[in-house]
């Protein structure tokens, strides 16, 4: 079953955050950073469910996975839902895997602002 892929403005803001970023650190590899981390996103069209279960969506109604891309010091996680009824995959944030993990809360949050987003 493939899904549709969704991507929040929140995440597609952290996107565009770190690219910049590491287009001020490293210029040669930003371009090559977001078509590789835009084309890991979207390989959630085929077998979502092949990502581990957020830790911190544990105490969530909805249960959040999380994408890991890249190596060692350079990888990112990439939150997202995967909707069955609708057969769609929701991104909801993307940050490097060094940063502090999200509380339940700010996950609560994210997905929320991209509900509300959505129902516009």
């Amino acid at each position: 079953m493939a899904f549709r892929v969704d991507i929040s403005p929140q995440a597609l803001a952290d996107l565009n955050a770190l690219y910049l970023r590491i287009r001020q650190d490293a210029p040669e590899n930003a371009d090559r950073w977001l078509i590789g981390i835009t084309d890991a996103i979207y390989s959630l069209e085929d077998m979502p469910s092949r990502c581990m279960i957020a830790e911190e969506s544990k105490d969530l109604a909805e249960e959040m996975r999380l994408l890991l891309f890249g190596r060692r010091s350079h990888a990112y996680k990439v939150y997202f839902s995967i909707q069955h009824e609708t057969e769609a995959v929701r991104v909801f944030h993307v940050r490097h895997w060094a940063r502090k993990n999200l509380s339940g809360d700010e996950l609560q949050e994210l997905m929320d602002e991209f509900l509300d987003e959505e129902a516009k």
